[in-house]
């Protein structure tokens, strides 16, 4: 029977059940999903209840208020399993759920009051432990996947309240109405205390399980949100490419019409020239200065289109050119045989690499180095030499290329912008028609992760010196 100090505790504990439920849906039905925290406190709500019923056993016959009680508490469970299932798999299954509970119930209020209470009880308790046990699990796999300390608790409470109904359930249906006073007192007091613990714990436990999931979102969110702003950086770093390569082709294309008007007009002019000359002068000398004054111009026009082709193919790639074993004293011989015969005479070769050979691209190397030394012939004196050094770096490893003249040089303001791509407002020549040369120079230095500086040669002219690093660059 139930004195009045069981009836004074159960109503005290009722209110317990009734309180933690609602200081639940307080804290996160504005930033939770509201269904989930709804099922979630009227799961709460019906254990209330149910034991509520119990207290109201006066008013109630005993065997109607243990069906009423336990039937609540088996919905209780129910909601439960369904609210963790939903939040370990998106979608809860309610209709299999709904199914099992109100098997649950229908066998609960179908008992008949004949049946001793012992075997009643045995069944309830087995019948709460089964849904309990599915608690459990829930839990676990959604502190499996969320790698969440709270839903780890959940499923420890409702492993051990499983534990408890399925020990009452065995003893119950083993020893019935032949069990001790004593032991069923114990198992009474054991109930109640871990239900309790089970009641509470698993409800500031699901409140960390919100904040648990509240911040797996955050994160996720904020992921989404750093993927967003590296694509956008992304897609603003390719537009700024295809502007420059855009800006480089505009630049190429002005460069490629100024080149390659002006030696056309000078050729038309000296073989006209050359034409008038053979057929008013019977002088050989005559014809052949002419003939020779067009040959020279032709040289230049073909070196022109050389630089041309290089810089329509090759020399427009945006990465690293492919690069091989090249022998060095071979590609200075090429090089030199490049130019004319009385310009090839005024080149001094310095040649101080240890190594006879190095990575890089022979062709684009052998027309940078033709125009550095075509460059420093055409800006020195018809006299003066200009002298080719060929050189080892070993900090960084890399091989150097110096071209040194003994012209006039270069004014301060031209300096900088001689040699720098970036310079806003850069002029594309230094002198006209020599634009184009230095542009591919600067091109070839770039292909190669390398650089091309200049210096003053002293006491006056100009050093170009060309690196191209050997090695792996990093």
């Amino acid at each position: 029977m139930i004195t009045p100090d069981i009836r004074s505790y159960l109503l005290a504990t009722a209110l317990l059940y009734v309180a933690t439920p609602l200081t639940v849906w307080a804290l996160l039905r504005r930033r939770y999903p509201v269904a989930a925290v709804r099922l979630w406190c009227l799961s709460g709500l019906l254990l209330a209840a149910g034991v509520l019923v119990f207290g109201l056993v006066d008013t109630l016959a005993f065997f109607v208020a243990f069906q009423i009680s336990n039937s609540l508490t088996c919905a209780a469970m129910a909601l439960k399993v369904g609210v963790l299932r939903g939040e370990t798999r998106g979608r809860a299954g309610w209709p299999l759920i709904a199914l099992a509970a109100a098997a649950s119930v229908l066998l609960l209020l179908s008992l008949p009051p004949r049946l001793t209470l012992g075997n009643a009880d045995a069944l309830a308790n087995l019948l709460l432990g089964l849904w309990a046990t599915a608690a459990a699990a829930q839990a676990r796999q959604l502190a499996a996947a969320l790698h969440s300390r709270s839903a780890r608790v959940i499923s420890l409470l409702s492993a051990l309240m499983a534990a408890v109904l399925l020990l009452r359930a065995a003893v119950f249906f083993t020893w019935g109405h032949a069990l001790p006073a004593g032991v069923e007192v114990g198992l009474a007091l054991l109930l109640v205390g871990s239900a309790n613990i089970a009641a509470l714990g698993t409800n500031v436990a699901f409140i960390g399980l919100a904040l648990d999931r509240l911040r797996v979102e955050g994160l996720s969110q904020q992921q989404a949100l750093d993927a967003l702003r590296e694509a956008e950086a992304a897609r603003e770093a390719a537009s700024r490419t295809r502007a420059a390569v855009a800006d480089e082709r505009a630049r190429t294309t002005r460069l490629l019409a100024d080149e390659v008007r002006q030696p056309l007009h000078n050729a038309a002019v000296a073989l006209q020239m050359g034409a008038t000359t053979l057929a008013h002068s019977s002088d050989p000398a005559d014809a052949a200065r002419a003939i020779g004054q067009a040959q020279a111009v032709l040289r230049r026009i073909s070196a022109t289109l050389d630089n041309t082709v290089a810089v329509a193919t090759q020399l427009v790639a945006s990465g690293r050119v492919g690069t091989t074993d090249t022998d060095l004293q071979m590609l200075v011989e090429l090089c030199l045989g490049d130019l004319a015969p009385d310009a090839r005479a005024r080149v001094q070769l310095d040649y101080r690499a240890d190594a006879r050979s190095a990575m890089l691209e022979p062709t684009l190397v052998r027309l940078a180095m033709r125009n550095l030394l075509t460059n420093a012939l055409q800006h020195s004196p018809p006299d003066a030499p200009v002298q080719l050094r060929v050189l080892d770096s070993d900090d960084p490893l890399a091989l150097v290329i110096e071209v040194s003249d003994q012209g006039a040089g270069i004014p301060d303001e031209m300096r900088q912008r001689m040699v720098d791509d970036s310079t806003p407002g850069a002029p594309a020549t230094l002198v006209p028609g020599d634009g184009l040369g230095l542009h591919v120079v600067k091109r070839v230095a770039r292909l190669h992760r390398g650089s091309i500086e200049w210096r003053p040669n002293r006491p006056h002219g100009s050093i170009f010196r060309l690196t191209l690093p050997q090695g792996d660059p990093g």
